[in-house]
């Protein structure tokens, strides 16, 4: 087997290879860079590290406000392609067996996980399985989840590994096409702690296909706004600073008459007489109109490379737009999508397959023509009128089947749920 000849060539067939395969130089690097977008997430942001100064013999606490956009571009992303439903579709026995699979396995709320994984961190993983009479799969956190490839990018193996924090006890499950072993290292050496027999075979690997450099694994959208959202901070946060410093509460001066005592720098109103000289307030004149043009230019690109349109920022005025003008504000939007939209696609055929087998465990067979595909909804905004119209038409001229219809409706949900009430309909009017 592949997994055997790798574990031989890499690690001369050492039992706890697993253990030395984590620490390989490119899952370090990967999880890192997992982790560190967690805490970004999480607020721990770059700004939080700019340091304080001395201001009138005072310690100066400078401007440090976090701007957490790339949370409301993850969401945004998140929502577009897959906050509407996505629907099943093909032969309509597989429809809904699968159907029935997806609202006890709660695989919906497990779908919106794995695209906000993929947003976050370039990668999810689904692991498939039975579970007290129920089909349904947990979804492995990123930055404990090892996809084990070979030097010809053959999926071998999958290891979910984390240390508890507290006892510094180290976990390994180790998946392969047939079993899952548990491993820890408690008390300082390695302990089998059983084997379980696995019917569906490895994790599905989920990526968004952002990743140039290795095609095996993803990349984050994080990574290519994170340093406009950098600079963003840095230049708001500058511009209080020099707001609070230079405008808001400027140095007093005088010339000629020398003054005895100081003026409260907390407050404003002062009225000082003066027999031979002058006061003024040494007042910094801000360049507003060049400080405009570099944030406005920063917001451009970071709409640009965040693939989010202008007006999810307020920056543009869609009252009277037509239905075309919309579609070309969401064009960049519609692309991204559609990228994740085929990676994620090739990873949901890949759980139809693994679902199918536990089906075929309980009985359930399917003819060799039988097969189920998903459609996505994507949650743009859309004249619902003008798509009831079209379906209507295609409909009534005999170029559409009544479940084609409901699929592609946008005021329908479940299909199987909503023919079964179009039947009960016709036989209570029969009746």
């Amino acid at each position: 087997m592949k997994l055997e000849k790798y574990i031989s060539e890499m690690y001369s067939n050492n039992p706890h290879w697993f253990a030395e395969e984590v620490q390989q130089a490119h899952h370090i690097s990967r999880i890192s860079k997992v982790l560190d977008n967690k805490n970004y997430l999480n607020g721990r942001h770059k700004i939080l590290e700019k340091e304080d100064t001395k201001y009138k013999d005072k310690e100066l606490i400078t401007a440090k406000t976090v701007l957490q956009t790339a949370k409301s571009i993850i969401k945004f992303h998140n929502s577009y392609i897959i906050g509407k439903r996505p629907n099943l579709s093909g032969s309509d026995n597989m429809v809904t067996e699968y159907n029935k699979v997806f609202r006890k396995g709660k695989f919906n709320l497990i779908n919106y996980k794995i695209v906000d994984d993929l947003n976050c961190y370039g990668d999810a993983y689904e692991y498939v399985y039975y579970n007290n009479g129920r089909i349904t799969s947990k979804l492995i956190d990123s930055p404990d989840g090892y996809p084990v490839y070979d030097d010809e990018g053959e999926y071998v193996a999958f290891i979910e590994h984390w240390t508890d924090s507290l006892s510094n006890i180290s976990y390994y499950y180790i998946y392969t096409d047939n079993k899952v072993e548990k491993w820890t290292n408690a008390g300082g050496k390695y302990i089998s702690e059983g084997t379980t027999i696995n019917i569906t075979g490895l994790p599905i690997h989920y990526i968004n296909g952002e990743n140039k450099e290795n095609e095996l694994f993803g990349r984050s959208i994080l990574e290519d706004i994170r340093p406009i959202l950098d600079r963003i901070e840095y230049l708001l946060n500058k511009m209080d600073d020099a707001i609070t410093v230079l405008s808001l509460n400027p140095i007093a001066y005088t010339s000629g008459q020398h003054i005895e005592g100081t003026v409260s720098a907390d407050t404003v109103g002062h009225l000082l007489s003066l027999e031979d000289g002058d006061f003024k307030y040494a007042v910094a004149n801000l360049d507003s109109a060049s400080i405009k043009l570099l944030y406005d230019a920063l917001i451009q690109q970071l709409q640009m490379v965040a693939s989010v349109p202008s007006i999810a920022f307020g920056q543009t005025n869609i009252a009277n737009v037509s239905e075309v003008s919309l579609k070309l504000i969401y064009q960049n939007l519609d692309n991204h999508a559609r990228q994740v939209e085929v990676y994620l696609r090739d990873g949901l055929n890949e759980r139809f397959d693994k679902i199918e087998i536990l089906l075929n465990k309980q009985g359930i067979i399917f003819d060799a023509d039988d097969y189920v595909d998903v459609e996505f909804n994507y949650n743009r905004p859309i004249d619902t009128s003008e798509v009831i119209e079209q379906l209507s038409k295609q409909y009534n001229d005999g170029a559409m089947s009544r479940r084609t219809y409901i699929e592609k409706s946008t005021l329908t949900s479940d299909v199987d749920i909503e023919l079964q009430r179009i039947e009960e309909e016709g036989k209570t009017i029969v009746e």
